[in-house]
């Protein structure tokens, strides 16, 4: 483990870190995470009227229509605001030369629904959601990229300095905006390709991969292993999470319709299933500390558990630790992965209920398991008897560490 952690730390990480700062994937990122409060609203929309009670199904059935409007216009609008989203952060990013970020979505914004255009030249509105992110982060990126060239290379409209700034300013994107549109308008109208067709195809071997039990087995252990090192997981490799939220869309549209969802590992899956108290489920081991012979540890214990209720757990994963430390990164790398591999069967079974609803990630585990599946009962058991299967992979390595701790106190005594 000690050779793993080492190759993990010199080869990997430098690698990994070049990764997470990258100009593109920070955009992603950040783009992403703005979205996330319309998702949990319109989530809270779709659920209200499908409550798996069939007394509160029936008296909502009549209003059913009135309150997915919401979710019509926060779920089903995540790809219109990632195209300005996106685009805002990509221009953010640059730094040798100022791209106003404003002027960017906009231009971004408009080009998406220029790329969003039917054979019939009618917007299609079906892709404003989920299924049309791919195509809101190229054009982003696509459009970010324009306006860079130009205004390094001093190809704007240039005011004199009596104008107003903020005159000057929406004129500088009017050649890069212009230019933008017509590439965008070329392939579209003028060839006939259809960019959304064309992206979906290109991204969904990774979507299908991440759908996919060694797939999602794969991403989730070097996820750990990052950790491991001190790195953000999450953060590194959230270049995912377009993947995820798209298979969360199509599965929330197949709940609203009485139909199967179709993608195991939508997103949700990771927050109601694997991260109990946080990544890597370290909510039991934080009740392993509280029960500590060890005074540091039953106090790390008791000042963890209020964050960790609340899937926070950097103090765990600090203050054990579990970074940079080869025994305690075992269990949390092996309590992910068998949880992972436990929910991913009985879903693929359909011996319990897929996510089809997107709870605040902050939610308290078992209960973000009945929201994320729309109530589902079987999944919140198998929630409960997650955080036991937790605690026992935790148990013995935690044993061992305590033991270590009491031996190192009697000899200082």
């Amino acid at each position: 483990m000690n050779k793993l952690m080492s190759f993990v730390e010199d080869k990997m990480a430098p690698v990994f870190s070049k990764l997470a700062a990258n100009h593109h994937m920070a955009a992603v990122r950040d783009g992403m995470m703005v979205t996330i409060p319309l998702t949990i609203i319109g989530s809270i929309f779709l659920m209200i009227p499908n409550i798996p009670i069939d007394a509160v199904t029936t008296f909502f059935e009549p209003y059913a229509g009135i309150f997915t409007t919401v979710t019509s216009v926060t779920l089903d609008a995540v790809g219109l605001v990632a195209a300005f989203t996106i685009a805002y952060y990509f221009a953010k990013g640059y730094s040798d030369v100022e791209v106003d970020p404003l002027i960017t979505a906009m231009i971004s914004g408009v080009s998406f629904l220029l790329a969003t255009l039917t054979d019939e030249f009618t917007i299609d509105t079906g892709l404003f959601g989920t299924k049309g992110l791919f195509t809101a982060m190229i054009v982003a990126f696509l459009t970010g990229s324009i306006l860079h060239l130009f205004i390094k290379k001093d190809l704007v409209i240039h005011f004199p300095d009596n104008v107003p700034p903020m005159v000057s300013t929406s004129f500088m994107g009017l050649i890069p905006g212009l230019v933008t549109l017509v590439i965008i308008w070329i392939v579209r109208i003028i060839l006939g390709i259809n960019i959304n067709d064309v992206l979906t195809a290109i991204f969904s071997p990774l979507v299908f991969a991440l759908n996919t039990l060694p797939g999602f087995m794969i991403f989730m252990f070097i996820r750990c292993l990052l950790w491991g090192v001190g790195i953000h997981g999450g953060a590194v490799l959230s270049i995912a999470n377009p993947v995820f939220l798209t298979m969360f869309g199509e599965n929330a549209a197949a709940f609203a319709a009485g139909t199967t969802p179709p993608f195991i590992t939508a997103n949700g899956f990771m927050e109601g299933f694997i991260f109990f108290g946080g990544g890597g489920a370290t909510l039991p081991l934080v009740f392993l500390m509280m029960r500590s012979k060890d005074k540091g540890f039953k106090t790390l214990g008791k000042l963890c558990l209020p964050s960790s209720l609340f899937e926070i757990n950097e103090p765990v994963v600090f203050g054990v630790p579990i970074v940079m430390n080869p025994l305690m990164i075992i269990p949390y790398i092996l309590a992910t992965e068998v949880l992972a591999l436990g929910t991913y069967l009985l879903m693929y079974f359909n011996i319990i209920g897929r996510v089809v609803v997107n709870a605040p990630w902050t939610m308290p585990p078992v209960i973000t398991a009945y929201l994320n599946t729309g109530g589902n009962i079987p999944a919140t058991i198998w929630s409960i008897v997650e955080l036991f299967i937790a605690g026992a992979i935790y148990y013995p390595f935690f044993k061992i560490m305590e033991k270590q701790r009491l031996q190192e106190e009697n000899e200082e005594a």
